[in-house]
C-alpha cells in the first residue's frame, strides 16, 4: 500500500499528472495492490489524455478511500516533496538552484530541525535564478550549506516511514 500513498503524495506534489494516473494505476494493479479497489481498476483503464482531469482525480481519491488510505493533506506532501528533493540532490541528480525550483515552502507542526533548516535555505532565494547575481563566496557557501542540509533530511530515519508522518 505504500505505492499507492506515494502515488497519491507525488499526485498532490505535482510529480504525477493527471494524465499519467491511469499508467500509474495499471502499475499499481500488475504490482498486486488494489486489485479490490473499483475506482482503481477503473483509473488503470482510462485512456488519460483526453479524459477530464478532474475525473481522474476523484477516481485516484476515490480508491484511496477504497484501499483505507488518507488522502495526503499538504504538510505530508511538502514534507514528502523536500525529502525526495533532498534524495534527488545527495545523489547528484540535481543541482542545489535545481532543488529550490523543485520545492515550495510550507512549514507545519510536524516539520523536524533539519527539514526547517533545508526549507529555510530554499526561502533565501526568491528565484534560481538570482543565484546568478550573488557573489561566488556567498553562492558556494549557500550551496554548500543546501547539500549538508540534503544529506540531513535524507538520511533521516523518518522518512523511511513517511506513510506514518500523516496518521500522526
Amino acid at each position: 500500500m505504500d505505492d499507492a500513498f506515494t502515488l497519491a503524495w507525488q499526485y498532490s506534489a505535482g510529480l504525477v499528472f493527471p494524465e499519467d494516473l491511469p499508467m500509474a494505476a495499471a502499475g499499481l494493479l500488475a504490482a498486486g495492490i488494489g486489485g479490490d479497489s473499483p475506482a482503481l481498476c477503473d483509473l488503470a483503464g482510462r485512456p488519460g489524455r483526453g479524459e477530464p482531469p478532474v475525473e481522474l482525480t476523484e477516481l485516484l481519491w476515490q480508491a484511496m478511500a477504497e484501499l483505507g488510505l488518507p488522502v495526503p493533506d499538504d504538510g505530508f506532501v511538502q514534507r514528502s516533496l523536500l525529502h525526495h528533493t533532498a534524495a534527488r540532490l545527495v545523489s547528484g541528480e540535481i543541482t542545489p538552484v535545481e532543488a529550490v525550483a523543485a520545492l515550495w515552502s510550507r512549514i507545519d507542526e510536524r516539520t523536524t530541525g533539519a527539514e526547517r533548516r533545508l526549507a529555510e535555505l530554499v526561502d533565501q532565494v526568491c528565484c534560481p535564478g538570482c543565484v546568478d547575481t550573488w557573489p561566488v563566496e556567498v553562492t558556494r557557501d549557500w550551496e554548500r550549506e543546501m547539500r549538508a542540509a540534503a544529506v540531513e533530511v535524507a538520511s533521516a530515519a523518518d522518512h523511511r516511514n513517511a506513510a506514518s508522518w500523516h496518521r500522526g
